[in-house]
């Protein structure tokens, strides 16, 4: 059992966090190369289940788990197929967009109130969008670029669920539980080529398991505990870094490069990110608005 962690160990925690989330889009992409998605997906879902299996088993989590292994699957299904058409710096900035995405799908789904940031920050990341996307022309984006979109909405639907069912069930057995559907989803697709797997080299399957066991097993249990420590709104804040971890992890390692044009969208994505996540504090926003009323004021005189 890990004991208490101090609020800069839990920060430390989750960049680390969100610098492994930024390799994994490097470590995929390179993968398809010598293994098919529903293969990679089904041996990486299968094997992280099997290290979470030491949860307990909770009933109340049952249609929970299944309804965020459902949008897990459809998430993760949709990154690594875009990521097999699409580069990888250009994966990890439009998946970034749930950060936007979530928001507004709570006020559709749950009704929950929206405020005005959250349109300004759409409007920004739709900015940033193209120029990402369109920086070479309509003719250079590819079906990669637009899976993303999915591949985001996904996360944000599942974030958004989450945040209404993670307090009422085993947070532990939540984690398990889903991937059990999903692994089971996996398999069903990938069942036609799993006569495959005995040509996947080692390195691949390497790859994999540090999927399994560093960026899914490993990173649950490091951000359960980091985030008792740290406010929702800092983890998303520090959450922001994961493209550019992955933009990193790409021009050293692939050699892949944003340009002009697209490091000025994926600005423009990340700008929308943390406006969409930015609160001001009541006390600072109670002293904007004094100020405002005496701006007001002098004015009328």
């Amino acid at each position: 059992m890990i004991g208490h962690v101090s609020p800069a160990v839990g920060v430390l925690s989750l960049v680390f966090v969100t610098l492994i989330w930024g390799s994994t889009f490097v470590v995929v992409k390179e993968a398809l190369y010598t293994i098919p998605v529903p293969l990679l997906l089904a041996v990486r879902f299968t094997l992280a289940a099997l290290l979470l299996a030491w949860a307990k088993w909770d009933r109340r989590a049952l249609v929970p788990a299944l309804v965020l292994g459902l949008l897990s699957f459809a998430g993760f299904a949709t990154q690594t197929a875009g990521l097999a058409i699409t580069s990888a710096s250009n994966a990890a900035f439009l998946t970034g967009l749930s950060v936007i995405l979530t928001p507004i799908v709570a006020r559709v789904w749950l009704k929950k109130s929206l405020s005005g940031r959250v349109y300004l920050a759409a409007a920004v990341a739709l900015a940033g969008l193209a120029f990402m996307t369109l920086r070479e022309g309509v003719e250079a984006v590819n079906a990669g670029d637009i899976v993303m979109l999915a591949t985001a909405l996904c996360y944000a639907l599942y974030i958004v669920y989450l945040g209404e069912v993670a307090g009422k069930v085993r947070g532990t057995s939540l984690a398990m539980m889903q991937h059990l559907p999903m692994a089971a989803l996996a398999w069903l697709w990938a069942a036609p080529q799993a006569g495959k797997l005995a040509t996947v080299p080692a390195g691949t399957y390497l790859a994999i398991v540090y999927l399994a066991v560093v960026a899914t097993a490993l990173i649950a249990i490091v951000q359960t505990y980091a985030q008792r420590v740290v406010p929702a709104h800092l983890a998303a804040l520090i959450f922001v870094l994961e493209p550019v971890f992955a933009a990193g992890f790409a021009a050293v390692l692939l050699g892949e490069r944003l340009g002009t044009l697209g490091w000025v969208g994926a600005a423009l994505i990340l700008l929308a990110m943390l406006v969409a996540e930015l609160r001001i504090p009541p006390a600072a926003r109670d002293r904007l608005a004094a100020g405002d009323r005496q701006d007001a004021g002098r004015g009328l005189r």
